[in-house]
């Protein structure tokens, strides 16, 4: 992200979960924490300190969350780009999840958004 530019994320907090040590630069280091820890420990930790609604990113933290059947929301964001290589969004699961649409937005840039609500 730090290669991004500008940081997206204005003050709102955000968690880096990684295996590996990381260091925040100063500029980022009041809203940003690297932590490690499972998914349902994460949630707990965050839900202490007032957190309600958590954006989930990253190939293998996300089918770590699904596992654990902590993702009620889904929102997909479809690019226009064919990645030739990387981690899956979605791997493999103990079984099918059931999901509802909820609503698509198409937008200029071509991106399309697609937004799902777990039900069951």
């Amino acid at each position: 992200m730090l290669t991004f530019g500008d940081w997206p994320y204005g003050d709102t907090p955000v968690v880096v979960l990684s295996r590996r040590t990381l260091e925040v630069p100063a500029v980022l280091a009041a809203t940003v924490e690297v932590m490690a820890c499972p998914p349902v420990e994460l949630i707990e930790r965050l839900a202490q300190r007032g957190a309600k609604h958590l954006y989930i990113d990253g190939g293998q933290t996300i089918q770590g969350f699904l596992r654990a059947g902590l993702i009620q929301q889904l929102i997909i964001t479809r690019v226009p780009i064919l990645i030739g290589s990387g981690i899956p969004l979605f791997g493999a699961l103990l079984h099918d999840i059931r999901w509802r649409h909820m609503a698509t937005q198409t937008f200029a840039n071509g991106l399309v958004q697609s937004r799902y609500e777990r039900i069951g």
